[in-house]
């Protein structure tokens, strides 16, 4: 079986193809995905680095502040950053980032994809007020697979 990170792995890999970047990102030549905070994944995120995703070779990235974080197209939320939010969020929106987290209550506070472990299953909740307001587009594919989508 496989392992809670190995799961939300795969299914980090799986939003980054079904989530279209608008201009300028979307001309960028690879797909930049950062762990800002305490890298909960290990070594296992490793497996992405490389990887094609709509055209584009998946980079992985460890940012130490926000200001680091600001070529990347995915960024994950530690959790130890959950003081941060506000300023997080806000600053990701500007320069039309996917964010993700696993977070309590993530989508709330104005993150995009959440996290949510029903039991032993890894599910997500989707904010699509935050992914519109930073311009991302998100396959209803995507939007069906989700427990809760916040409209």
């Amino acid at each position: 079986m496989r392992s809670e990170y190995e799961v939300k792995a795969a299914f980090l890999y799986n939003f980054t193809r079904f989530i279209t970047w608008s201009e300028p990102v979307a001309d960028a030549e690879d797909l930049k995905i950062c762990v800002f905070g305490r890298d909960p994944f290990g070594d296992v995120l490793q497996q992405l680095d490389g990887r094609m995703s709509q055209g584009k070779a998946l980079t992985l990235a460890y940012p130490q502040t926000l200001v680091d974080a600001e070529n990347c197209q995915v960024l994950f939320v530690g959790s130890a950053k959950s003081r941060d939010l506000p300023s997080i969020t806000r600053y990701a929106e500007e320069r039309r980032m996917l964010t993700i987290s696993e977070i309590p209550e993530f989508v709330d506070e104005g993150g995009i994809i959440g996290y949510v472990k029903e039991g032993n299953v890894i599910r997500f909740e989707i904010n699509l007020q935050a992914a519109q307001r930073a311009g991302l587009q998100i396959n209803s594919r995507l939007l069906e697979l989700a427990l809760r989508v916040i409209r």
